[in-house]
């Protein structure tokens, strides 16, 4: 184990709970994500939420830049501080969700849990090799659940038509300073190249968001009440729509994309 707690007492530093902040200590989970990356000498490394910086010096030693944000001001000196002779690391203060980012090729994290889900979905809009992040257990199996299982979601799709995603390890509570409640999970994500081209990206989030509403309803229903603020038209829409006979949940992402691309199509 690390002693975050000693640095941290060190330099008059106390946990937020108002920022969510529970630091990562187990060295062997770290270096566990540090494989997953697969790093390279040419990678640029996105770190969120680098606290003391334990997880930024593993980074350091096998990537050629590391973009390391704090949104901590505290922490922020700390890493100032403890990197400033480092000529591949750079600190950044600020919120993430708020961020202008530079580019990076990889992602390598333990960010708060309470930003999880707004993360994941900035983070798979932009271009990268790969998303290796340490996330609660719960929200993970979110991620990687497949249609028809109770964990199978929104985010299940969102995630699912961007990219591969698979749970590497799971975490205890333990591994962490101060100790959550629950215990987390490594996940690592790949941008992946659909089968089916989604012709409005913007269309597809929207229509996926509100039929996840009633997860549990049938897609035919959802859909005929969905169309009625088009008036006259909707009858027509509904007629150029191949809808599967399926409830909500049972819908699996490629059924989603075909079912927005006949939308769009209905609508021009």
């Amino acid at each position: 184990m690390i002693s975050v707690e000693s640095e941290l007492i060190a330099h008059g530093v106390r946990p937020r709970k108002k920022l969510g902040q529970h630091f990562l200590i187990d060295r062997n989970v770290m270096e566990k994500l540090v494989e997953a990356a697969d790093l390279e000498p040419s990678d640029t490394v996105l770190e969120i939420g680098a606290g003391t910086g334990s997880l930024t010096s593993m980074i350091e030693k096998q990537a050629g830049r590391v973009v390391a944000i704090e949104k901590d001001p505290a922490l922020t000196n700390l890493l100032r501080r403890k990197f400033a002779k480092s000529k591949n690391v750079q600190i950044i203060e600020g919120d993430i969700l708020k961020t202008q980012l530079p580019k990076f090729d990889k992602v390598v994290s333990s960010p708060p849990y309470s930003i999880s889900s707004k993360l994941v979905l900035l983070l798979l809009k932009k271009s990268f090799e790969r998303l290796v992040l340490v996330l609660q257990k719960e929200f993970a199996e979110r991620l990687v659940a497949q249609s028809g299982s109770r964990n199978y979601g929104r985010l299940s799709v969102m995630v699912s038509h961007k990219a591969y995603v698979s749970l590497i390890d799971i975490v205890p509570r333990h591994a962490f300073y101060p100790t959550p409640k629950v215990d987390s999970a490594i996940v690592k994500l790949t941008p992946k190249e659909s089968r089916i081209r989604v012709f409005d990206e913007q269309l597809f989030c929207d229509l996926v968001r509100e039929l996840f509403t009633q997860r549990r309803r049938r897609l035919q229903k959802l859909i005929m009440r969905l169309l009625r603020r088009y008036g006259d038209k909707s009858s027509m829409l509904l007629r150029r729509l191949s809808i599967p006979e399926k409830r909500v949940y049972q819908t699996n992402v490629e059924e989603f994309e075909t079912l927005a691309n006949e939308l769009y199509d209905a609508l021009r």
